[in-house]
Formats: C-alpha cells, sequence, structure tokens
C-alpha cells in the first residue's frame, strides 16, 4: 500500500483505494466545516499534520521530541500515567481492505492493562463524536479483518487537543453490521447511505461516560496522593524555618507560601449537651431542626 500524502491517495497494485476520510464525506458521516475559510481550515490542517508528526516520532522513540510541543509533553504525562507500554504501541499504521477498496491511517494503538486501544489524535476545536465514533469503528474493521468477535474485543479512544489541555475520551463503537453495510454501499456505488443512529448507545451514554471520567480520576488518585506526601513533608521542613527566623511568609512569581499560627477552637460538646437536657427532663428532638437537602446522584468506583 502506498499512500501519496499531497492528493492525500492511497494505491495498491496500480488500484487507487478510496480512503476512509473520503468514505465519511462521500456519505455525509464526517465533520462539516462548511462556512469556515479556507485560510482558517489551511492553517488548522497544517497545525494538526506538524503535531500528528511530533507524535509519531516520539511514540517511535525519538525523546528529542519531548519539549518540541505541549501537545507531546501532555501525551508523554498520559502515557507515564497510565503506564503504557511504548515499545508495544503502533503509530501511523496503514489498514486496508481489497474487497472493498478501502484504506486508511491509524494514529495509534497501544495496550492499556488489558484493554487493546485504536484512538485518533484531533486538534480540532471542537470535537465531533459521531464522526470520530465512524472513523475509528471502520479502522477497528479493517485492523480485524472483517471478523465480529476481534471487533467487539477492541475499544475506541480519543485525544482531543483543546488549547493547553488534552481531554482523552472514549468513542463508542458504531455497530459492526452498519459499518459493513457502509463499505457494501460504496461497492456498489449508492449514492446515498440511510443510517438511523440508535436512540441509545450504551458505550455512548451519560453513564459511560461518567465511569470512565471516575476510572480516569482513580486512576491519578495514586499520584495525587504521592505529590500530597511530599508536599507535606517539604511543608513541614519550610515550618521549622519559618518559626526559627520568625519569617512568616514566602512570595515568589508563581505561589505563595503563608505559616498559619496555631489557634484554640471552641466547639459544642453534643454529648453533654444532650445528657444535660435529659437530666432536666427535656427530649433532645424539640431542639433540633429539620432540613431538607438538595437531590442528586453520587458515583463511585466499585471495588474489584
Amino acid at each position: 500500500m502506498k499512500f501519496d500524502e499531497q492528493k492525500h491517495e492511497y494505491e495498491r497494485n496500480g488500484t487507487v483505494y478510496t480512503s476512509v476520510t473520503q468514505l465519511l464525506k462521500k456519505y455525509g458521516l464526517s465533520a462539516s466545516y462548511d462556512g469556515v475559510p479556507a485560510d482558517v481550515l489551511a492553517k488548522a490542517a497544517n497545525k494538526g499534520k506538524t503535531i500528528h508528526k511530533y507524535l509519531e516520532l516520539y511514540i517511535n522513540g525519538d525523546k528529542s521530541m519531548l519539549g518540541s510541543s505541549n501537545e507531546v509533553d501532555l501525551f508523554d504525562n498520559y502515557v507515564k500515567t497510565r503506564g503504557i507500554d511504548l515499545a508495544m504501541t503502533k503509530s501511523e499504521q496503514m489498514v486496508y481492505d481489497d474487497n472493498y477498496k478501502i484504506a486508511g491511517t491509524v494514529d495509534i494503538q497501544y495496550a492499556d492493562g488489558p484493554d487493546s486501544i485504536i484512538a485518533d489524535f484531533k486538534t480540532t476545536s471542537q470535537l465531533h463524536v459521531d464522526a470520530v465514533a465512524w472513523q475509528l469503528s471502520i479502522y477497528n474493521y479493517l485492523l480485524s479483518k472483517g471478523d465480529v468477535m476481534t471487533y467487539y474485543f477492541n475499544k475506541l479512544k480519543v485525544f482531543h487537543y483543546t488549547g493547553t489541555k488534552l481531554y482523552v475520551k472514549d468513542i463508542y463503537l458504531v455497530d459492526f453490521d452498519a459499518v459493513k453495510q457502509l463499505l457494501e454501499a460504496n461497492l456498489r456505488g449508492d449514492a446515498t447511505f440511510n443510517y438511523v443512529k440508535p436512540t441509545s448507545i450504551v458505550a455512548g451514554s451519560d453513564e459511560q461516560l461518567i465511569g470512565q471520567i471516575l476510572n480516569e480520576l482513580e486512576s491519578h488518585q495514586a499520584v495525587v496522593d504521592k505529590l500530597q506526601g511530599e508536599l507535606e513533608v517539604l511543608l513541614d521542613k519550610v515550618k521549622e524555618k519559618m518559626v526559627l527566623n520568625k519569617d512568616y511568609q514566602f512570595t515568589n512569581d508563581d505561589y505563595m507560601i503563608n505559616y498559619v499560627h496555631p489557634q484554640s477552637r471552641q466547639s459544642l460538646d453534643q454529648t453533654k449537651v444532650k445528657k444535660f437536657l435529659e437530666d432536666k427532663g427535656e427530649k433532645v428532638e424539640d431542639y433540633m431542626k429539620t432540613t431538607t437537602t438538595k437531590d442528586g446522584v453520587k458515583a463511585v468506583v466499585r471495588k474489584r
């Protein structure tokens, strides 16, 4: 398989294959940027290509990419936090199907614990989840070589860069049969493809996203606890210096450290108050008031 970057064209054995990007655009499944000035689109596209190249080099072992861009540094932090083995990670792999004459390039494939992940890097200001779901689902189909069992064992994610932040989100799998129907429609040369998105997609629901956020918080908590412990040790050392030197504040351009003097606080001893009232023959309930809290929903990770 050969790829002509200028034409964005895949060719194999003299036959031009339809790219996944072209396929999605043909059937109205890609994000629409109608109305956006051409120069703005071109600038965004060039920036996206540069970032993708930096990330590809970094994944393939070029550590000099660290510090080259905020996007690489953010990805490096995510990789270290999640314990991802870059030596076992694939970057920019071309995938194709000789029957449907479809081809594309997968940004990244990696293992996160027991999960096999297929993911894409996005630098657009807005994330079009449905378009990404179709793109990654087709990649998944091509990587799975049309095997339905393998297809459903893979998970999809998107690394979405917005300004100075990186958001890693789960992306739902488009149903296997729907992907196959799309490929067959293109093979037949159909002008349109009618796809009705299910009213409820379990993997793309709010509940699933809550689960993703909980898992992300849990995975980062160990790092936060470690840093908090190191911070407490250092603060105790600084406190000793401040008390010794009678200098109770440190300030620079980035942060401020203040010594907090010991304080005496008074609080009501509820046990004694209860006994006092009971000894006088009064009911504690007569001195209590009822308040109604706002309803809500609480989500926690189940311990395995």
